[in-house]
Order: structure tokens, then sequence, then C-alpha cells
């Protein structure tokens, strides 16, 4: 979750000014943002592509959210902006946020090519789809390699395959990753200022997203852009900034990179032609051999605990969660699928035990003993590592976890302010997909494509009454959709 803390601002400051702190998902106050306060719930409306209006395929329903529904008693001061509807290009062929500061783009009129764009007050509407241009042409020396028209081209093969209902949200979830990644090393988790980084967790998911759909050169650009960063121990920063490729502050490192890369370039080397395959493994040999030794090393070969550190709620933490003890599960796991190592085969065997023996024991938990439910269950099967946990606590995570406007939040303990959050809600989908729970993915999936930006991007949050929030569109989320309708 990045900057899963970032605190609402007060409508007289614009969101996007500064780095905002992270708060506690305790509870620790937060200033409601006044921003938002008379949004309606998203509509699923018609979209503009090139110069023409689309029908957007396949409605999922009315917004009223498949999981869940408002309920009464929730505070109506848990409010938090939605800081952008999408990303484009200008004219330029620079990216800019869409209707900033709850700003909705107008989609029954046009601009004239060149038409200024207008921040906080709506877009001309002209090409809306996400990630497509606001403006009319971009000059060859803009930095944009290829159209979202030659890009959603090069998937075509796959989207043919996703069933009617979805393929509407397929269609925008790859546009989402798109412009967060055109023409940039890796893709960024999202193109507002404290989100336009490239953090490995979001990187592998998309990594393994892009291969699925067949965007292969994408796949194994992003996992040699990281391959590029790690370190020589092993270890990844939390995030890097895409001008310097170094750590943009001294958030401390964290050890699900090295697990969640190597899961990555394991299903990237499994979704390339056989032919390719020998090729593309030389080209990310340095990564499968600087990681393996380090999960062996910090584990004991398997017999110990990993350090103690921030996963994806970015949060200082004293212990073990259960999201680092399955990463690098994981991790050891692919590491003996690529090496054919024993030593890696007898960690990852002895690392079971040890997970089925320690958090196993408490009902997989956040923690070892306690902390209560945690949305990193879902990562288990989402990974394929369907043996480790139990079917039926896969699919008592909804409930578990639900929050009234339809999604989940990321754990238990998380804050009690009705807000749900799409990395986790989406990861339960692929969770629910690769383990088979067809029809619960489809779902989630529902519930996903219903509450999408006016403009149709995913966005980091949904509130308690349906609305989106925050920062959209975001990487991660759209991955996990497009990886849990490929499992469909």
């Amino acid at each position: 979750m990045h900057q899963a803390s970032i605190t609402a601002s007060p409508a007289t400051e614009d969101p996007l000014s500064s780095d905002a702190p992270h708060h506690d998902p305790q509870g620790r106050p937060r200033t409601p943002s006044s921003g938002g306060a008379g949004r309606h719930a998203p509509s699923r409306r018609a979209v503009l592509w090139g110069t023409g209006a689309l029908g957007a395929a396949g409605l999922l329903g009315t917004g009223a959210g498949v999981l869940g529904s408002a309920r009464a008693g929730t505070d109506p001061r848990t409010v938090i902006g939605l800081w952008s509807q999408t990303v484009a290009f200008d004219g330029a062929g620079e990216r800019v946020l869409v209707g900033v500061k709850e700003s909705r783009p107008s989609v029954t009129g046009g601009a004239a090519p060149g038409a200024p764009v207008a921040r906080g007050g709506g877009v001309p509407a002209v090409d809306l789809q996400p990630g497509t241009r606001l403006v009319r042409g971009i000059p060859p020396s803009a930095p944009v390699a290829r159209s979202a028209e030659e890009y959603m081209a090069e998937a075509e093969d796959w989207l043919s395959t996703v069933r009617a209902e979805l393929r509407d949200l397929a269609s925008t979830a790859l546009l989402d990753l798109w412009v967060l990644s055109e023409a940039l090393p890796a893709p960024v988790a999202g193109w507002s200022r404290s989100w336009r980084y490239v953090w490995p967790r979001d990187a592998a998911f998309c990594a393994v997203a892009f291969a699925r759909v067949g965007l292969m050169d994408r796949a194994l650009a992003t996992l040699q852009h990281l391959q590029s960063l790690q370190g020589e121990d092993g270890w990844f920063e939390a995030r890097y900034d895409l001008a310097t490729g170094h750590s943009p502050d001294r958030r401390t490192r964290q050890f699900d990179g090295t697990g969640l890369l190597l899961w990555a370039t394991g299903e990237v080397l499994a979704s390339a032609a056989s032919a390719e395959r020998e090729e593309l493994a030389a080209s990310l040999a340095a990564l499968v051999e600087r990681s393996g030794p380090l999960l062996l090393q910090t584990t004991g070969n398997g017999c110990s605990l990993p350090p103690a550190g921030p996963d994806y709620w970015e949060l200082p933490e004293k212990q073990v969660t259960l999201w680092t003890m399955a990463t690098t599960l994981r991790g050891l796991r692919t590491a003996a699928d690529l090496t054919s190592e024993q030593a890696f085969t007898d960690a990852a065997q002895h690392f079971t035990t040890l997970l089925r023996g320690s958090f196993g024991a408490h009902g997989y938990q956040r923690y070892r003993t306690g902390g209560g439910a945690d949305s990193a269950l879902a990562l288990f099967d989402a990974t394929g590592m369907h043996d480790v946990i139990p079917s039926r606590q896969l699919r008592s995570l909804r409930s578990d976890l639900a929050r009234p406007g339809g999604g989940i939040a990321p754990g238990a303990s998380w804050r009690q302010d009705g807000v749900s959050w799409t990395p986790s809600t989406s990861l339960l989908a692929l969770g629910l997909a690769r383990s088979g729970e067809h029809e619960q993915a489809t779902e989630v999936l529902r519930w996903l494509s219903d509450h999408r930006t006016d403009a149709g991007s995913l966005p980091e949050k949904v509130l308690f009454d349906g609305r989106p929030a925050e920062v959209a569109p975001l990487a991660w989320t759209a991955a996990n959709v497009l990886l849990a309708i490929d499992a469909l």
C-alpha cells in the first residue's frame, strides 16, 4: 500500500503539492477532505476513444456493490478526496492528472485540437479513455513510443479470450498499466507525486500481468530494470526514483521484493515461448543468482523466520508478518524451480513446515500469534501456493475483512474507517480465481468494475458509500485485475 496512510487534504490545499505523511491504521486523526462531499457514486458510461464515443462494453451493474452496501452508522467524516480521475498524455506527450481535486471531466462535448488542458475544473472531452491523449497532435519527438491503440493491438489476442462481461474492465486495466509504464523503465505505482516511483512489489505483479496478456517485451524490460537496481546482497529498496534509480528517501528496505521478483521471473519465463526461454533466463540470471542465496541466508536454509520489517502496509514492523512469510516461501520455491538446486528445495520444504507450525497453528493471522485476518492470506493462492492455506480461509477473507463500501480492508486491525482498498480487494480476486473459486472471483471483479472513476480508471480506495477516492489509476490493482481475469 503506497503511502497507505496519506492524509486527506483540506479543500484549500492541493493534495499533490507535497508528500503527505503516513497515517496509523489504528485510527490516528486524519483531516477530512471536503472536496468529495458532493460527488455521486460513479456511473458507468460511454468513454471516448480517438474522435468518437464508444459505448463501454460489458457493463457489470449499477454501482450498488456486489460484495456489500453502505450501512447506517458509518462515520460521515470519513471522506477522502478523489485526487485524479485518470492519467493521460497531453498534446506535448507529457502525462497529466485528469480531473484533479474532484473535478468531473465532461464526456459530451468536444475540444479543438490543441485546446488547453483544464486543471481542477474539468478537462476537454477528447480521448478520455484512460491513458489516451487529452488533445490530439502529439509531436513525433514526444517520449511516447507506442500509442494506446498500438499497445492494445498487441494484447488483442488475449483480450479476445476474455469473457464479454469482463472485457471492458480488462481494457481499462490494460490502459491503466500502459499510461503508468509507457516510455518508462518500469511501471510506477501511480502518477500522483508520492506514488511516482517504482515499487519492486508492484513491478513484480505488473511484469507477470504483461507476460500473461502477451506483452512479453514489457514484462522482460520491467524485470531487467529491477535486476539492474537490485543490491549485490540481493535486497531491494522500498521504492526507486525514476530519474536516479535510487531510493528517494530513508524508507527502510523491504524484504518482500526479493521473493516477489523471483516469483515474477518464474512466471514470465513460464509464459514465454519455449524457444525463447533459455535466452530470457540468461538475461535474468543475475537476479536469480543474487536473490536465492539471500533467502537461504536470512532464513537459515528455511529453518528460521525471515527478518522483520515493513511489508505492503508500509509501516514499521517489529514482528514478521504473514506477507513476508508468503513472499519468502514463494521465493524459495521459485528458486528451487529455476535452479534445480537441492538446497532451495530443502529450504522450501523446511520453511513450509515452519510456516504451518508458527502462523498456521494460530489461524494464519497477520502475526505469528495474533493481529487478526490479513489480506496477505490471498497471496498464497495468488502466487500458486495452493497447498498452504485451507481454501475455506481464503473464502472467509471476504467476510472477515469486509467494508461497507463492498471491498475489503488490508487487515482486521486496519483503521475502521469504512474504506475499501482495491489492492487488497483485487488480490483477493486473484487468489480466488487461481484457486478455482471462479464465481466468487467474478463477483469481486464486478465490484471493482462498478467502482472505477468516471474516466474509467481503477482507484486505490473506495469510500464507505461507494465513491472512488485518492489515486487513480493504481498499477498494482490493474495488474491484479488482469491476472484474475486471465485465471478465469
